[in-house]
This record gives structure tokens, C-alpha cells and sequence, in this order.
């Protein structure tokens, strides 16, 4: 009977560890928000022009609303570029982005996926191009290197809306992330 107790007592010590230690592995980006800095790549195609690419920058912050969920807001400039016949013509965007993303799972890589909205501005050769509504599909993978530090690639494709015509956004970026518990 004793031995039984004993046993008994192992068992839950041993169920209580692993529990913690799976709650610790589950709680990877949940209860946690963080700062987000990225550099990539852009690319902008219209129906009936150019299509012009170039370098971008985002900072943004996101929240971990569960363990699967997490709420990603950016805001970032692109300086894009085409080349005409006789000149270069350089196009300044800027964009604020909202982004709900589905993490895939939670270990040292994750893989996720989500959609966002996107409004952007621009500044196209001497015209000025107000508030341009789009929306757009995100794919990305994040290296876990810590509690408070991640690494992501992020590919997002989307539609801009101007003037009745639909534009092609991509772009791809890395991402470094410093995460900041929450309580």
C-alpha cells in the first residue's frame, strides 16, 4: 500500500512537470506582444504600366492574442523604381498594414499564415496618389531563437485599389522580432 502511495506520488510529480513543461512550449506567443523592425523587397504591378520594384521598411508590433492567434499591425515605406526610355521614374510608397495570423505550430520553427489590409499612399514621379485600399494574403516561418527574440520571413501577395484599377502588391521581407511578456 505504501509502495502503491509512493508510485502514486511519482506519477503526478512526473504528469506535473510535463504539463509545465508543455504549457511553456504552448505558450510561445501567447500573452506576449513585440516590437517588429523588417527589411525586404517590393513589388508593384499595374494592368496597363510598368511594373516597379525596389527595397522597403516596416516597423509594427503584434500581439499574441492565444496560442494560434496573433494580431500584427505595420507601418512601413517602399522606395520602388521602373525604368521608362528615357528615365528612371521612382515611386515613394507608404502603407499601414492590420494582419490576423494563424500559427501552424509552435516549436522552434513556426510556420504560419494570415490576411491583412493595407493602406497605402504614393508618390509616383510628380503625381501624388491618395489612400489606396488593398488587401492581401500573408505566408511566413518564424525562428523561435527566445523567449524575447524571433526571426521571420515574411511573402505577402495582395490587390491596391486606385481609381477603379487593381494593382499587384508583393513583397517579402525579414523580419526580426523582440517579444515582451504581457503580465
Amino acid at each position: 500500500m505504501a509502495r502503491d502511495r509512493k508510485r502514486f506520488g511519482t506519477g503526478i510529480a512526473i504528469a506535473s512537470l510535463l504539463w509545465l513543461v508543455g504549457l511553456g512550449q504552448a505558450r510561445a506567443y501567447d500573452e506576449q506582444w513585440s516590437l517588429d523592425g523588417a527589411l525586404g523587397y517590393a513589388l508593384l504591378a499595374r494592368d496597363d504600366g510598368p511594373t516597379s520594384q525596389g527595397a522597403s521598411v516596416d516597423l509594427g508590433a503584434s500581439w499574441g492574442v492565444s496560442d494560434s492567434i496573433v494580431l500584427r499591425g505595420t507601418l512601413g515605406y517602399a522606395l520602388l523604381a521602373h525604368a521608362t526610355r528615357r528615365e528612371t521614374v521612382y515611386e515613394h510608397l507608404g502603407r499601414l498594414r492590420a494582419e490576423g495570423l494563424y500559427l501552424l505550430d509552435v516549436l522552434k520553427l513556426v510556420p504560419f499564415l494570415g490576411v491583412g489590409l493595407t493602406l497605402s499612399t504614393a508618390q509616383h514621379g510628380a503625381q501624388e496618389i491618395p489612400l489606396r485600399p488593398g488587401v492581401h494574403l500573408l505566408l511566413g516561418l518564424d525562428y523561435l531563437a527566445s523567449r524575447t527574440w524571433s526571426a521571420g520571413i515574411d511573402v505577402r501577395s495582395g490587390i491596391l485599389f486606385e481609381s477603379g484599377e487593381l494593382l499587384s502588391a508583393t513583397d517579402v521581407s525579414l523580419r526580426l522580432s523582440r517579444m515582451f511578456e504581457l503580465f
